[in-house]
Formats: C-alpha cells, sequence, structure tokens
C-alpha cells in the first residue's frame, strides 16, 4: 500500500473520529439550558464539549494571537472565556470561505452583541451539516440551539489540529 496514502487515510480518520465525537457530545446538549441567566456563555459552552471529546486541556489553551487582535482595545484583556480566545492560527486550520466548513470545525462570529469595534469575536459555535450549526445563545437565557449559520456575521472556522483531539 502506497505510504502517502495510509498516512492520508490515518488523519482523515483521525480528524473524522474527532469531529463526530465533537458532534455527539454537542448534540446531547440540544434544547436543554446551559448556564441559563448567565450572559457571554457561548465560549463556556464549547470548551465544554471540547473538554468532554479531547480532553482536560481545553480548560485553558488559549491564543495570545486571536484572529481579531487588531480590532480589540489596548484594555481588553484576552481569557478563556472570550469568544476568541480559540480563534488562532495555533490550533489548526483556519477556513475562511463558508462553503468549506466542515461538520466539526469551531465557528466564529463577529458582531452578534455589545459595544465591539466592527470585525470583533463574539461569538461561537460548532458546525453541523447542511450549513447549520450548534451553540450556546446568550439572547434566548442559555439555550442550546441548532441553527442555520448566519453568513453575514461568520468571521472564519477552526479545523482543530488532530493532536488536539486524540
Amino acid at each position: 500500500m502506497n505510504t502517502l496514502f495510509l498516512v492520508t487515510t490515518m488523519f482523515v480518520s483521525n480528524v473524522a473520529y474527532a469531529n463526530n465525537t465533537i458532534i455527539e457530545i454537542a448534540l446531547t446538549w440540544q434544547d436543554k439550558g446551559y448556564r441559563v441567566g448567565k450572559a457571554e456563555q457561548c465560549m463556556n459552552w464549547t470548551r465544554e464539549i471540547l473538554i468532554n471529546a479531547c480532553g482536560e486541556h481545553f480548560k485553558t489553551i488559549q491564543t495570545q494571537r486571536p484572529w481579531d487582535a487588531h480590532l480589540l482595545g489596548e484594555n481588553d484583556k484576552l481569557a478563556v472565556i472570550h469568544a476568541d480566545s480559540l480563534a488562532g492560527d495555533e490550533f489548526g486550520k483556519k477556513v475562511t470561505q463558508l462553503n468549506d466548513v466542515q461538520q466539526g470545525d469551531l465557528l466564529f462570529f463577529k458582531n452578534t452583541y455589545g459595544n465591539w469595534a466592527d470585525g470583533v469575536i463574539t461569538h461561537v459555535g460548532i458546525a453541523l451539516d447542511n450549513k447549520r450549526y450548534i451553540h450556546r445563545m446568550t439572547s434566548n437565557q442559555g439555550i442550546v440551539k441548532i441553527e442555520a449559520i448566519p453568513a453575514h456575521e461568520f468571521t472564519a472556522a477552526l479545523r482543530l489540529n488532530e493532536e488536539l483531539c486524540k
């Protein structure tokens, strides 16, 4: 068997397995509340899914170079609870075209609430099929929902590195 084929097949199957696990765990939350009444919990919910699917390291890892860093104010502090905390190149491949998004990719959205500069990442969710995603919404008191991906708010997606989800 061709070595390149074998390595490629192993990579695709590991990524597919991780993405399927992420999706399976995320779907258990559909129509359930997550930290009901508490605002700005989309990343906490997403991290809980990643912790259960990929490991405890997702409790604390965060980028120091978020994709929207150039839009943040000098007093804006990075934190693991922020929607942009995993929006960094060190965690995987950045996908900028909505048509290229795959199931299990993390989706990042801009301008979903607040008085942030135009383009700041303020929401995160997990891609499903048919341009849908699952996410924890603040606007509906914290119910996890499956909805169409809002293309006008889509910034980019992150396809996690295989090493992060073994």
